[in-house]
Order: C-alpha cells, then sequence, then structure tokens
C-alpha cells in the first residue's frame, strides 16, 4: 500500500487552492456590485406639474384675472398622472432645467404629450455637471424669452435638443466663449424670441463669418460696440430673419472699423464707444454705428444751414 507523504499532501492541497480561485475570482471581477440607484423622489411630479400649471395659467386667466378652478384642477390632475407614470428625475441641474421649460410652455398640451417631452429632455439633454456649463446658459435664456405659439410637444423637445447639440459641439463642458456670451445678451433683450431650432446655429455662424473667424473677446472694441448697441437697440416685433440680418450688419461694421483691438488706444472709437453708451434708445439700423465713427475720424462732416435772418 502506497503511504501518501506530508509533502505530496501540501503539494495537493496547493493545487486546489489555485483550481478554485482560478475558479472563482474571474466570476467576481466579471460581476461588480451593482450601482445604486437613487431613491425615486414623490414630490418629483408634483413639482414639474406646479411648473406647468404656472405657465398654462397665464394663457387661461379671464380678463380679471380669475381662472376657473375645476378646470385647472383637472388639468393638473391629469398632469400630474402623466408624470407620476414616468417616474421622472428633479435631481440637479437637469430638473431645474426640466421645470423651467414646463413654465415657457403656456398652451394646452396633452399629458401624455409632456411626459414624453420630459423623457426625451431627459435622454436628449442628459446630465448637466455645472451651472456655468455654456449649454444650459444659452438653453435657460433661451426658455426665459421664447414665444413657442401653437408648436407641439414633439418639436419643442427637437429645439431644445438642437441647441444643446450646438453648443456642445463648440464647448463641449465649460463656460460660454465669447460668441456665445454676446448671443447670450441678445437674447436678454427680446421679449418674444421666435421659436426658431435653427436660430442659435445661425446667430453662431453669423457672428464668425462677420468677425472673419476670429476669437471673439470680451474685451475687445468690436465686442464692446455690439454689446452696447444691442443693449439699446428697438428690438421689438423683429422676425427671425431681421434679428439675424441685424446681428451681421452690427458685427460687419465694429469688426470693420475695430478688428481685435481694444476702445482705448484710439480717439474715434473711444469717441463711438461713449456716444453709443450714452443714448438711450436705438432703431433697430447698424449704420448708426458707421456713421458715429465716421464722424469721429472726421470723414464725415455735416454742415449745418444757417438759418436766415428775417
Amino acid at each position: 500500500m502506497k503511504v501518501i507523504t506530508m509533502r505530496q499532501r501540501l503539494i495537493v492541497a496547493l493545487l486546489l487552492s489555485i483550481v478554485i480561485f482560478s475558479g472563482i475570482l474571474p466570476v467576481a471581477a466579471q460581476n461588480p456590485e451593482p450601482t445604486e440607484v437613487p431613491p425615486y423622489d414623490p414630490t418629483c411630479p408634483i413639482n414639474m406639474m406646479e411648473a406647468y400649471m404656472s405657465g398654462w395659467e397665464r394663457n387661461h386667466r379671464g380678463s380679471e384675472g380669475v381662472i376657473d378652478v375645476v378646470t385647472a384642477a383637472q388639468v393638473a390632475r391629469g398632469v400630474y398622472k402623466a408624470f407620476e407614470a414616468i417616474k421622472p428625475d428633479c435631481r440637479n441641474t437637469i430638473g431645474g432645467f426640466k421645470q423651467t421649460l414646463l413654465r415657457s410652455m403656456h398652451g394646452d398640451y396633452p399629458p401624455e404629450d409632456l411626459a414624453r417631452l420630459m423623457s426625451y429632455i431627459q435622454e436628449a439633454v442628459g446630465d448637466i455637471p455645472v451651472y456655468n456649463d455654456c449649454s444650459f446658459m444659452i438653453a435657460s435664456q433661451y426658455l426665459r424669452r421664447v414665444d413657442w405659439g401653437d408648436m407641439p410637444a414633439v418639436q419643442i423637445g427637437k429645439t431644445i435638443g438642437e441647441i444643446f447639440r450646438t453648443v456642445r459641439e463648440v464647448v463641449p463642458n465649460g463656460e460660454c466663449n465669447g460668441t456665445f456670451q454676446i448671443i447670450q445678451e441678445i437674447m436678454s433683450h427680446i421679449d418674444d424670441i421666435p421659436a426658431d431650432a435653427s436660430l442659435i446655429t445661425t446667430l453662431y455662424k453669423i457672428v464668425g463669418d462677420a468677425t472673419e473667424g476670429h476669437y471673439l473677446s470680451n474685451s475687445s472694441c468690436n465686442y464692446t460696440l455690439a454689446k452696447t448697441f444691442f443693449e439699446k437697440v428697438q428690438w421689438d416685433n423683429l422676425k427671425a430673419a431681421d434679428i439675424l440680418q441685424l446681428v451681421s450688419d452690427t458685427f460687419k461694421i465694429t469688426y470693420k472699423i475695430s478688428g481685435d483691438t481694444s476702445c482705448d488706444y484710439d480717439p474715434a472709437l473711444a469717441i463711438t464707444a461713449m456716444l453709443l453708451n450714452d443714448m438711450y434708445r436705438f432703431p433697430p439700423d447698424a449704420s448708426i454705428i458707421q456713421r458715429t465713427y465716421d464722424a469721429a475720424t472726421g470723414e464725415l462732416v455735416v454742415t449745418s444751414t444757417p438759418t436766415p435772418t428775417p
């Protein structure tokens, strides 16, 4: 009978250990602990319903500011149930953005369309890492001023998605550059921005073309003159095409006369910047910038006709 020595037993035990652990370890690596799903907040659909109703009420008040509370309650209940069914996410920046979007919609929308819109925004926009993210800033400014009119919810979602795509192509994750800063400035002065999905894209291209592709710095005279003019121009009742033309004309003029320089080292530019700043309102005509500059350089001289002596 063969006797198993102590040395042989140790070798067998070692081999068994290798076999066991070689089978266990890869399985453990392939099956990590599942990521914990954040708990659902039952107040989220209530908050989103309240956001939508705050916009809805603006278009459903009578001449004395009174709303039909029975009708409003039925609408609110339907909207809440649609939101509650999709278990929406209201956390962090994206939650606030969804509520801003709902407040901007003043029409009558089927509750199921609103729910689909919120799901689309979650998918198309995704996470917004910080509040100063440029795509978030541009889209939020747009929502504060847009007039959706009778645009369907699905088209509203596509418009918002287009804005985020446009900005993220240029600024993937960070603060706005000079061009997007001036676009924000423009939008902040228009009471009813046209609901046009291509507006932001076209504005960005127009400014780039007018400045010949140069980086638009907020310390340049070009930026200063345009910003001052946009602050005081009469934007009322301008259509999308009129807005684009005015922005194009403005930057073609300001870049031609100042380039990338500062206003501080050229007396004519300094005079132009000073006088634009001193004005209260401008008609939507950028040629006033050129005429002011020409007069400041001495190239445009207006001689007053003397009053005849009676």
